[in-house]
């Protein structure tokens, strides 16, 4: 099972997203996202991945849900945040991002199936952002143990 963390940052009606370039995906729009790393806490994989894959500093503001998804009976779980940009600027390894920006989020609706990662997904997190439904960060437990 594969743990994922998505950031999206919202500004002016526009969300941040990021264009794969690597394997089948390559091309393809999506929110700064990534595995958590074993022992990683899922906050800190957030800030991490989207500082990683746009080159901005974050603040996590929210919490959007989590969705379960399975890929060809590869169980995956993604974990959704919301953030707003706190510094940095633009930078990525073109190895695996060929660009960052912002999108309308009109235009992201209407991108194509086939240019949008799991659209599906995508656009659900989206809609609870739009429909107001984002949580407090503290509804997620979090415990960080030392033994």
């Amino acid at each position: 099972m594969n743990i994922i963390a998505n950031v999206v940052v919202m500004q002016d009606n526009k969300v941040l997203l990021v264009q794969e370039n690597w394997g089948h995906v390559k091309g393809m729009w999506n929110f700064p996202a990534g595995h958590v790393d074993e022992g990683e806490n899922i906050f800190d994989a957030a800030i991490r991945e989207a500082k990683e894959e746009t080159g901005y500093d974050v603040k996590l503001t929210g919490f959007i849900g989590v969705q379960n998804a399975v890929y060809n009976d590869r169980q995956v779980i993604h974990i959704n945040f919301l953030a707003e940009i706190t510094g940095g600027e633009v930078s990525f390894d073109e190895n695996e991002i060929s660009e960052v920006k912002f999108l309308r989020v009109n235009e992201m609706l209407e991108l194509p199936e086939e240019k949008l990662r799991c659209k599906e997904l995508r656009i659900e997190i989206l809609q609870k952002i739009l429909d107001n439904k984002i949580y407090p960060l503290n509804v997620v437990s979090n415990y960080n143990y030392k033994e």
